[in-house]
């Protein structure tokens, strides 16, 4: 029955359901037709971008052979998503997320088309790559919130837990593919033509979310200004525990955590020996493991301690993370970043539902942008581990993320026994 979800069995019901109702519902979000054109328009445009993160390092590591011009490269991109989250947040409110989304989608193919030309023709230079990763921070600024404030009026309330989960496996999916493949492309015919298969990728997102049809009213119209609505937002996460520190927890995880996935190239280069076909392998092992990680923290989605899960999964992720970048076996570091996949993937997925389950959905635009600014905010920690790298190693600087995501995790669990003890 409708009534009936994720959200309200409780554990000993569940554990008396049977395989094939478990099955059921495990993907319940996708027995709604928007849902399901979102998602598979989803699994395309991702698998767009994590290729197209895949060429762009190997692209700057071949004109520039500087971790540092990976960092600034990645902080191109960012100075404007950060700049420009809020902004993107607010319209998210007030205006139609669907359109938006096609928007920044066709935008985004339209990049991968320039960049797929520039490189065949020969004619490719760091500043382009640069400006158009400040083109594509602007666009994504408006157009990730408003793909997360869109899942309320794609499925009822009673699915949004579900939604939210399947929805996590489209990132692992494309993680566990999109790396390897976009790395054997390279291989084989090069850079540029990668980039067009991006564009092809972005190209099947647009049709499919032409394709979904929502019905009423997308938001509430207001007459406030939209500084009015950017100043809700932060005071709403301000005044609520829960958000900020579920918020910086993302922040330290994407700032010093993930910076690692940065500093890939250079692992797969200098440190491991394995060129551009290990470069995509390592990108896959992190993704196998956050798909394994987004199944666990489905699996337990009907258990309690969800405060004690988010903060085991982190210190997990800091110690795997310290293995990782003092490992000089390539087969130790394959099982490393699947670890640090499956680690990291389970509080951060453990986390987002929190947030999602409790956020009005009035403010869902905003509060959920500030919390995907977080994620995009992993370039201005490649930056810091690129600087590190560069006059320490590559090594001591990944390792220096991992103490700071473990020891952000010790300070939550000793400090505030609130968040430790939440159970919901």
């Amino acid at each position: 029955m409708s009534k009936t979800s994720s959200q309200t069995i409780s554990p000993s019901a569940a554990h008396s359901l049977s395989g094939s109702q478990r099955v059921l519902q495990s993907i319940s979000a996708l027995k709604h037709r928007n849902y399901r054109l979102y998602w598979f328009g989803q699994l395309a445009s991702v698998l767009a971008q994590n290729m197209e993160a895949v060429a762009q390092s190997w692209l700057v590591l071949e004109l520039t052979n500087s971790p540092l011009m990976l960092g600034l490269t990645g902080l191109t991109f960012t100075i404007p998503t950060v700049a420009l989250t809020l902004l993107g947040g607010a319209i998210a409110d007030r205006a139609d997320r669907r359109r938006i989304m096609l928007f920044a989608q066709l935008g985004s193919a339209i990049i991968f088309l320039l960049l797929a030309g520039l490189v065949i023709m020969q004619w490719i230079a760091l500043w382009h790559i640069m400006s158009f990763a400040f083109v594509t921070g602007c666009v994504r600024a408006f157009d990730r919130p408003s793909r997360m404030a869109l899942l309320p009026q794609m499925v009822p309330k009673e699915d949004i837990p579900n939604a939210v989960a399947i929805g996590g496996t489209i990132w692992q999916l494309n993680k566990l593919v999109g790396p390897a493949v976009a790395g054997i492309l390279i291989y084989w015919v090069g850079i540029g033509p990668t980039y067009f298969v991006c564009f092809l990728a972005s190209g099947a997102a647009i049709v499919l979310w032409l394709a979904i049809r929502l019905e009423g009213p997308s938001v509430e119209s207001t007459s406030r200004g939209l500084m009015h609505d950017m100043v809700e937002g932060i005071k709403f996460i301000r005044e609520n525990e829960i958000y900020w520190v579920f918020i910086a927890m993302t922040f330290f995880n994407s700032v010093f955590g993930m910076s690692y996935v940065i500093m890939m190239p250079v692992f797969a280069r200098d440190v491991l020996h394995v060129g551009s076909q290990g470069f995509g392998f390592l990108q896959s092992a992190g993704g196998a493991g956050a798909l394994a990680g987004v199944l666990l923290a489905a699996y337990l989605s009907h258990f309690r301690g969800k405060g004690l899960q988010a903060i085991s999964g982190a210190v997990v992720f800091g110690v795997t993370l310290i293995l990782f970048a003092f490992s000089a076996w390539f087969t130790l570091s394959l099982l490393a970043a699947f670890a640090l996949g499956m680690a990291g993937q389970f509080y951060m997925t453990t986390i987002h539902a929190i947030l999602q389950m409790n956020l009005p959905n009035e403010l869902r635009g905003r509060v959920m942008g500030i919390h995907g600014l977080a994620w995009e905010l992993m370039p201005v920690g490649g930056l810091i581990s690129g600087a590190i790298a560069e006059f320490a190693g590559a090594p001591v600087a990944v390792a220096f993320g991992g103490i700071m995501v473990g020891g952000m995790a010790f300070v939550v669990a000793i400090v505030m026994p609130r968040i430790r003890r939440l159970e919901q």
